[in-house]
């Protein structure tokens, strides 16, 4: 019996992990951490299940680097056994070796994480387990005769879930120091962010006089038209902006929202991803295979599609804000390195009279313009906050994921109000 490193399809998994129940609830981590460093034990990296609402109590693995795991390393045991809840035993026969892997009430028992070499020993192990009874299942290759077992491949029980990985006990020295760099650039960064924003909100009281004088002409310009028997009333202008919520509000809302949802389920694909203020949107095909939808979905006629929508929740609208500089924008945008696009859009439509007026309506336009803009990045939230953080008129209307190669991209969709020159 040894741990050791396995390939499933295209992925490395570890394996031979030894797993400890831990009802310490929200301290599993340093349960784990405190396992590791026992006298005896001394476990490099160890593993965290975490206890579901069905009232699964948490675990924990622990293993040695001496058999080639790294740190950030998915568990071929821990993965398994999300996948495939209950209790079951399997022996899965891969070109490393044979993995034993046993869950009872799903939970993984403590020698049930095995890596073994020889396969009649693995055998052994696997009706041994069958001889204790109680498994709703057990899988085992077709070759070793044993009568009622599931032959179904290992790499469509655990498809592509990787959600439980490896993490090093304690931090090498290496990773300090790279740490405290970063650290220090980081507090560098903050001091330039803190002098930027104050020139921002300058530049930004500058503006809200211009355009407090500009308003105020407009409507003297309004009331003074000759041949009127009637005064023009001043323009009242729809600030749509100030009704929706602030641009990186919407982004931390989608982010919050999206780390809740089991986006790689077994036998399906995720076809659409959207995030906006109205909520997420999913939508999934059929892979292959028959398998259950993903959690929270509504499943089409025909079985092979499913979709999901989920609302947003401490998003409300930004209120007063007063718009800036055009050229504040366009540097932005200069500045960040990702595809994208930024184009002018028609003003918005110019407001009706009052009821009661009944003179010439002739208002100029609005005091500002918009543009369109699309971003598109690897990941969230990537450069978006360099991009948009403090910049005043920003909506977000769609964040857009797009799958595709190893982890696909994100097109981020908006409007910016501006100042008219």
């Amino acid at each position: 019996m040894a741990a050791g490193v396995v390939t499933v399809g295209s992925h490395r998994y570890a394996v031979g992990l030894y797993w400890e129940n831990s009802p310490g609830g929200g301290r599993v981590t340093q349960i784990a951490r405190e396992a590791a460093n026992q006298p005896g034990q001394q476990a490099d990296f160890y593993a965290i299940r975490p206890g579901n609402k069905n009232g699964r109590i948490p675990q924990f693995g622990l293993c040695t680097a001496e058999a080639g795991q790294k740190a950030g390393m998915p568990v071929l045991a821990a993965c398994l056994a999300t996948q495939v809840p209950g209790s079951w035993a399997g022996a899965f026969r891969l070109s490393e070796g044979i993995a034993v892997i046993v869950v009872r009430d799903d939970l993984i028992v403590p020698d049930g994480d095995l890596f073994l070499l020889d396969e009649a020993e693995a055998r052994d192990r696997l009706l041994q387990e069958i001889s204790f009874g109680g498994l709703q299942t057990v899988y085992a290759p077709e070759s070793w005769s044993i009568p009622i077992v599931d032959t179904i491949p290992l790499t469509l029980l655990v498809g592509n879930f990787q959600g439980v990985k490896l993490q090093r006990v304690s931090i090498p020295k290496k990773l300090k120091i790279m740490a405290a760099s970063i650290a220090l650039a980081f507090l560098i960064a903050v001091g330039g962010v803190w002098y930027w924003q104050v020139k921002v909100d300058e530049e930004n009281e500058r503006i809200a006089e211009q355009q407090d004088a500009l308003r105020r002409a407009q409507q003297a310009a309004m009331n003074i038209l000759p041949g009127q028997s009637q005064q023009a009333p001043a323009p009242v202008y729809e600030r749509k902006w100030e009704k929706e919520p602030q641009a990186l509000a919407v982004l931390d809302a989608c982010q919050q929202e999206l780390s809740k949802i089991q986006a790689v389920v077994a036998g399906w694909k995720l076809s659409t991803l959207k995030c906006s203020s109205g909520g997420v949107s999913m939508s999934w095909a059929r892979d292959k295979g028959f398998s259950l939808p993903p959690p929270g979905t509504n499943v089409g006629d025909t079985g092979t599609t499913a979709t999901q929508a989920i609302g947003l929740t401490g998003l409300s609208p930004r209120g007063p804000e007063v718009l800036g500089d055009p050229d504040l924008t366009t540097k932005r945008y200069l500045r960040q390195n990702w595809p994208g696009s930024i184009n002018r859009m028609a003003d918005d439509p110019l407001p009706p009279p009052p009821p009661d007026y009944k003179g010439p309506w002739n208002p100029p336009p609005p005091p500002w313009v918009k543009r369109s803009f699309t971003l598109n990045v690897p990941e969230l939230p990537a450069s978006i906050p360099e991009m948009l953080g403090g910049l005043s008129g920003v909506v977000i209307t769609n964040l857009n994921y797009t799958p595709g190669g190893i982890s696909g991209s994100w097109i981020v969709e908006g409007v910016i109000y501006e100042n008219r020159k």
